[in-house]
């Protein structure tokens, strides 16, 4: 078991965080991946415990390391995640806290403020500046995020179509 992801996880020149080396939130500690990441005593101190939002180079589910792609399959599968996306997608304005609640069918509010946290820590997400009362807009990472889906979206389709 390493820290660093594998060859064809990242793209080549670009520094991968939380690989080995000095100040690597796994350097030297011989981590493995616990069995709840976000509850691991033995977290980096620059970690909130309140920040439970995975991203590549911190231990999630399936990958000790932080791998991106197992980073990016930790967060897209918590439940609601990819509806608050795609909410956030459909009219390509910024949404208001309640009315993308209510495009969410009623979900809790604690669900969708724990879920729109998450998003802003991905970096997918962020609230207006603006605004007294904050919308909700995709960033372009959050953009390129949907772009990536379209594939999947079409496979769907098809797989849809086959049964």
């Amino acid at each position: 078991m390493g820290t660093t992801p594998a060859p064809d996880d990242a793209p080549s020149g670009i520094p991968q965080r939380g690989g080995p080396g000095p100040g690597s939130a796994l350097e030297g500690t011989g981590a493995s991946a616990p069995a709840n990441p976000h509850q691991d005593a033995d977290a980096p101190a620059s970690v909130s415990p309140a920040s439970s939002a995975p991203v590549p180079g911190r231990p999630v589910r399936g990958s000790a390391g932080g791998r991106p792609v197992m980073a990016a399959l930790d967060l897209l599968g918590r439940r609601w995640t990819l509806r608050v996306i795609w909410e956030l997608h459909r009219n390509g304005a910024p949404v208001g806290f309640r009315d993308l609640q209510r495009r969410c069918d009623d979900m809790s509010s604690s669900v969708l403020s724990t879920r729109l946290t998450e998003l802003r820590e991905a970096g997918i997400a962020a609230p207006t500046s603006t605004a007294a009362q904050p919308a909700w807009h995709l960033t372009a990472l959050g953009d390129d995020l949907v772009t990536a889906m379209g594939p999947l979206l079409d496979w769907s389709h098809d797989w849809a179509a086959r049964r």
